[in-house]
């Protein structure tokens, strides 16, 4: 069993290495999510596993590109306000995470990266807000900071602008969709598949396949999106979706096509200015 979070991060090289490719004018990418409840089936771990896994991913794109990056030490303790009642979901406030993500950005400005993207693949607006909040702050301490994100989520979170600290990747639900029938909001279909894809063996898969879909319409996931009791009541299992529609085929073209979308934005970022 291969796999830790830290595989091919800054957390592996040594000070010199580092210096070096910051004197290269290498830019940085920062994965940044949590560590929470996915039901019976999937570790508390999807969420960050999954982000630096598309980090790798992403480097190795732009590195076929002549564009060099890398990635700095994942950050997890982010806000967890919707699975907040189940067991393994941390708890962290936001005035907390706020604090230290933005004194680790101003770390590797220290260092002299001048550009430092972050990425999150954590679905929970209020840790998603908090994101932008810390990328702004650090925007305004002269710290070229970015978010990389749909623009679907922004537009949900009323940031319609163009924040030159966001950056918007237009994604065709269409195309990044996995379950067609159900809605698939938190280990379901789309999230079981991915690991599967990634971290087969993280995942329980006998115990995803006979799990019944949620099968929840749009006001119960308004009222599943208060947290607490209110959510665990609603999803007593801990997912929102349905998780024994693993199709580990389609969701290698679903990643190969975000992991473009999200490269070709961030080359744009990178070259800008230079």
């Amino acid at each position: 069993m291969e796999y830790s979070i830290f595989k091919n991060t800054m957390v592996d090289m040594t000070y010199p290495q580092i210096e070096e490719a910051i004197k290269r004018g290498s830019s940085v990418l920062l994965p940044v999510s949590v560590v929470e409840e996915h039901g019976p089936h999937l570790c508390l771990g999807t969420d960050i596993y999954l982000t630096q896994t598309v980090s790798e991913k992403i480097k190795r794109y732009l590195q076929n590109k002549n564009c060099e990056v890398l990635i700095a030490p994942p950050f997890y303790w982010g806000v967890n306000s919707i699975t907040n009642g189940f067991t393994g979901s941390f708890e962290i406030k936001t005035d907390t995470m706020s604090i230290v993500l933005l004194e680790v950005i101003k770390n590797l400005a220290k260092w002299g990266f001048d550009k430092i993207i972050l990425l999150n693949f954590h679905g929970d607006f209020v840790h998603i807000k908090t994101i932008i909040e810390v990328v702004e702050k650090a925007n305004k301490e002269t710290v070229k900071a970015y978010f990389i994100n749909s623009e679907n989520v922004f537009s949900q979170l009323g940031y319609l602008q163009q924040e030159e600290y966001l950056i918007k990747v237009n994604l065709d639900q269409d195309d990044v969709s996995l379950e067609k029938e159900y809605l698939d909001i938190h280990a379901g279909a789309f999230e079981t598949s991915w690991m599967e894809h990634s971290y087969k063996d993280l995942v329980y898969t006998d115990i995803a396949k006979k799990l019944t879909p949620t099968n929840l319409s749009f006001n119960e996931l308004r009222n599943w999106s208060q947290g607490g009791n209110a959510a665990k009541s609603i999803t007593p299992m801990g997912y929102f979706g349905n998780p024994a529609n693993i199709d580990t085929e389609k969701i290698d073209i679903i990643i190969d096509a975000l992991i473009a979308k999200y490269s070709k934005s961030i080359i744009d970022i990178i070259r800008k200015d230079k």
